[in-house]
């Protein structure tokens, strides 16, 4: 028989220092709408003055890692095709002699971390594991519609029986994947990513999509009522966010297929064959969005999970944890949380936490935000040409 197992503690690292994201629009000749209305983004921290191994041991330090023989790391901030990046955060920083365990599959490396921590602890009568994610986001400057959406953070977990958090159903998960290459990051061009944007919006949708469809196939006997469906089984959703607004467009795709049941109109699949179409399917999802009865939706379920993103940017596998914690800090005992991760290139799982205090979560990424440190155009500007 299978034991509760999930997350006992979390720490969360951010670098102090962030730019205005309108101020660097502004810079590249980019309508302030676009990022403000268009992608719901604030500003972008940026790890200045401190390197991503520090970052993830501060993060590392927040949570007891004492007794914990295993390691579990998601980036794809690594520049190095053999030796990875977890060495020297594990060994070299803390001198751990523990072997790291490091994932990759894009952005959802750090979920895939976190599945594989559960899976440790249940396979070793309940030894603890730590899942920790780490990532800087960084676009070419010829980018600037990728630029504007750059972050960093570094979250760390620890994973045990009897969590004190959250419980993960890791067992019954959705998963899809499918080769499409809407972003990389070939060694020829690291640390900037190659992105295809008009093609990996339609692929993040249908990832989504996919692997929500195959969840709710593979617990159609633990959904709360089936006359009202999956949306109403989960309390609140979070998802891997590369800009708060593409949440927005998964949550009104959801709604369009669970609540209003349409079977006719332009569909991914076609988006993805051919990448212009998609600006007419986003128009549909608009649509959907103005309504009340959407908005109520997207403000009970999803809107809790943006509380930090938008101060933070796309931090890639931690994105999703730092949704976790905005939704923990407001979701009570019993709660159940639709955790949706997304990796270009292209896949996506989808598992289920529940909610185990009545004692709600508190993070310092709050206070952490507070403190941070502005720098100007010029400063951020002269630290780029250092990467």
């Amino acid at each position: 028989m299978v034991s509760q197992v999930g997350i006992s503690q979390i720490g969360i690292a951010v670098p102090k220092h962030f730019i205005s994201i309108g101020e660097l629009a502004k810079k590249r000749k980019i309508p302030s709408a676009y990022t403000g209305k268009g992608l719901g983004v604030v500003e972008a921290r940026v790890p200045y003055k401190i390197s991503i191994t520090e970052l993830a041991v501060e993060a590392l330090l927040k949570i007891n890692f004492k007794d914990v023989e295993r390691f579990y790391i998601g980036t794809e901030s690594d520049p190095d095709a053999s030796k990875p990046l977890s060495v020297k955060i594990l060994n070299h920083k803390l001198g751990l002699k523990s072997v790291p365990f490091q994932y990759k599959f894009a952005c959802l490396g750090g979920l895939q971390a976190l599945i594989s921590a559960c899976e440790y602890n249940q396979a070793n009568s309940g030894k603890p594991a730590v899942a920790l994610s780490i990532d800087r986001s960084i676009y070419r400057q010829e980018d600037p519609k990728a630029e504007v959406t750059q972050g960093c953070a570094a979250v760390a977990m620890r994973i045990e029986n009897k969590p004190k958090i959250l419980s993960l159903d890791y067992q019954n998960l959705g998963q899809y994947a499918a080769d499409i290459d809407d972003f990389r990051v070939p060694s020829s061009s690291y640390p900037f990513p190659r992105v295809d944007g008009a093609l990996t919006k339609p692929a993040f949708l249908e990832c989504q999509k996919r692997a929500l469809e195959d969840w709710k196939k593979n617990n159609l006997k633990f959904l709360k009522t089936k006359k009202e469906g999956l949306l109403e089984t989960f309390d609140f959703f979070i998802m891997h966010t590369p800009f708060p607004k593409i949440v927005e467009w998964v949550a009104a795709l959801f709604w369009r297929h669970e609540r209003l049941k349409q079977k006719e109109h332009l569909t991914l699949a076609e988006c993805l064959k051919k990448p212009s179409l998609f600006a007419g399917y986003k128009k549909e999802l608009d649509e959907i969005r103005g309504t009340p009865d959407f908005k109520e939706f997207f403000s009970q379920k999803f809107s809790p999970g943006l509380k930090y993103n938008p101060y933070i940017g796309n931090s890639y596998t931690s994105s999703i944890f730092i949704s976790l914690a905005g939704v923990l800090e407001k979701a009570r005992k019993g709660q159940e949380i639709g955790i949706n991760g997304y990796g270009g290139g292209a896949s996506s799982i989808c598992i289920k936490g529940t909610v185990l205090s009545n004692k709600k979560f508190r993070s310092d990424l709050g206070p952490q935000l507070k403190r941070g440190k502005k720098l100007t155009i010029k400063q951020y500007l002269k630290w780029r040409e250092s990467q």
